[in-house]
This record gives structure tokens, C-alpha cells and sequence, in this order.
């Protein structure tokens, strides 16, 4: 069955875009979440204006990236963790505490997903100064240094 997005659904497609899915996809998940409707004739005519919509999103997302950049380049983390006596942490900084700090300097929603560490792993384990990425979309990355200190 062919529907037209209506919503922008992650790893799936983009308002305005044209799928071909499995009919029970479609009527069980889709359709009553009012995320496709189904690609007739008339409703295709309705997908230049649905994309329309969607670059004027993807503009206003680009410009809210931008200005999360500029804030985060400037700007520190830190988390007070206690440690033992050679700087290993009890328990270590995980990106979800990250992207909750973010999302809070920032006031833009950020997934642990969208964090990448310059460690390997998920945590930090560590005291003193990392860094991290975090990938805003839109091919924008931004770094933040995060200082963990011992409490």
C-alpha cells in the first residue's frame, strides 16, 4: 500500500515522502496514529505542499542546531562524583546525565543517542577533563568539554 507521511518518523522517512509499506504496518500503526494517509490521486497533488512544510521545518531546526553549536562550544559540564584515591569514579558519568545537562543549559530536547564520548563505551569513568560530540542533525556537531571532578 502506497500512504504519504504526515509526520517525520525517524529512520523511516520525512513529512511529504511517498512509501510503499505492508498493509497491517499501515492500518495498525500509521493510519491511527494519524502519521500517513493513503496516496490517491488527490493526495499526491497535497505533496508539494507537505514538503514545502517540511524544508520550512528543516530550516527552523538548522537554525536552532546553530544556536545550540555556538552555546555549547563555549560552555563547561561538570559533575561532582566521588572516586578513589587514583581517580576512578564509583560510579561513572553516563551520556543519559550528559544529554539531561544539555537539554537543561540548552532548553532543546537531546538523546543519549546523539552523544558520542571521546572514551570508549558509554560512561566515563574518570576524573578530570573529556570531551564529548554531540551530533545535532543536520550535519552540525558540536563539542563540549565535561569536567568530572572528585567530591
Amino acid at each position: 500500500m502506497k500512504v504519504i507521511l504526515l509526520h517525520n518518523i525517524k529512520g523511516f522517512g520525512k513529512i511529504g515522502d511517498v512509501k510503499n509499506v505492508s498493509d497491517g504496518h499501515a492500518r495498525n500503526f500509521l493510519f491511527p496514529k494519524n502519521l500517513a494517509k493513503i496516496a490517491s490521486e488527490g493526495a499526491l497533488k497535497d505533496v508539494e505542499t507537505l514538503q514545502a512544510r517540511r524544508e520550512a521545518m528543516d530550516l527552523k531546526d538548522k537554525e536552532n542546531a546553530q544556536r545550540v553549536v555556538a552555546v555549547l562550544e563555549k560552555s563547561k559540564l561538570e559533575f561532582g562524583k566521588k572516586a578513589s584515591k587514583a581517580g576512578t569514579l564509583f560510579s561513572s558519568v553516563t551520556k543519559q546525565e550528559i544529554a539531561h545537562q544539555v537539554s537543561k543549559m540548552t532548553a532543546v530536547t537531546i538523546g543519549a543517542d546523539m552523544i558520542h564520548l571521546e572514551e570508549k563505551g558509554e560512561h566515563i569513568k574518570h576524573v578530570g577533563e573529556h570531551t564529548a560530540t554531540i551530533d545535532l542533525g543536520n550535519n552540525l556537531k558540536a563539542q563540549v568539554k565535561i569536567i568530572v571532578r572528585n567530591e
